[in-house]
């Protein structure tokens, strides 16, 4: 993938997952569905250019806003060498509504697809992470907070939005676990998703990262909307259950 080095790495995170993953005009899947080993093929592409000389350079833009993710929008190499090159066909005004525009769509196409997973889906991705990940066992206790509480404590504001709609599939993860003839199914899930957050924060301190990992962890890195809806709703349940998001 064409990334600058100016782009930290947060800005580019928080624009592929407000992208879903697609490009924002054509909407092609820019990450293999279900194989994360295979390299993502985006661009991180500038609406008002980053210099002197590129497409819809502005003068007057500040540095800070310019590499920032309300100046980035996430193209298919096509789709990006057609935007700087038919200049006049793409301002700023225009990539702006095109970029807020697919973020709305893939915010629709997140809550149409929630609720709409069969309990074998949910259960190719629960199974998904007991078979990635050893169990452990935390000692330490926490008093559950209120959920929106909890998303205060872990800042992660910006991903209220995708916690509330996560919370559409609550019940439905409550049944299944509810009607799994392994009544410890439940717990050592617990467990796994607590040491999979210890563990990436550990690494990193920006818990919207951290959230963004679960997430791609719960679905099985499966980029569709199907999976990334039910990735969102285990997250979610675990979110609001475990204990040690309080921590």
């Amino acid at each position: 993938m064409a990334n600058k080095v100016t782009i930290s790495p947060s800005n580019e995170r928080k624009l592929h997952t407000k992208s879903g993953n697609r490009c924002a005009i054509c909407r092609t899947v820019l990450v293999e569905p279900g194989n994360a080993s295979v390299a993502c093929i985006g661009e991180n592409a500038h609406i008002y250019g980053e210099k002197p000389g590129a497409a819809r350079y502005d003068a007057s833009k500040e540095v800070g806003f310019i590499n920032s993710e309300n100046n980035l929008i996430f193209l298919c190499c096509n789709c990006h060498k057609k935007v700087d090159t038919e200049v006049s066909n793409y301002p700023p005004d225009k990539l702006l509504a095109i970029k807020q525009e697919h973020e709305k769509w893939v915010v629709q196409q997140l809550a149409e697809n929630s609720g709409n997973y069969s309990f074998f889906e949910l259960e190719v991705l629960v199974s998904y992470l007991v078979s990635k990940q050893s169990l452990s066992k935390g000692s330490e206790s926490y008093s559950l907070l209120k959920f929106k509480d909890k998303i205060k404590k872990n800042a992660l504001q910006e991903r209220q939005g995708y916690l509330n709609i996560g919370l559409i599939n609550r019940q439905t993860v409550e049944d299944f676990f509810n009607k799994y003839p392994d009544t410890t199914y439940a717990e050592r899930l617990t467990s796994i998703m607590a040491q999979k957050y210890i563990e990436l924060r550990a690494s990193n301190d920006d818990t919207c990262v951290v959230f963004d990992e679960l997430w791609s962890f719960t679905c099985g890195n499966n980029k569709d909307f199907n999976y990334k809806a039910a990735g969102l709703g285990i997250l979610t349940y675990f979110f609001e259950k475990c204990e040690v998001f309080e921590k």
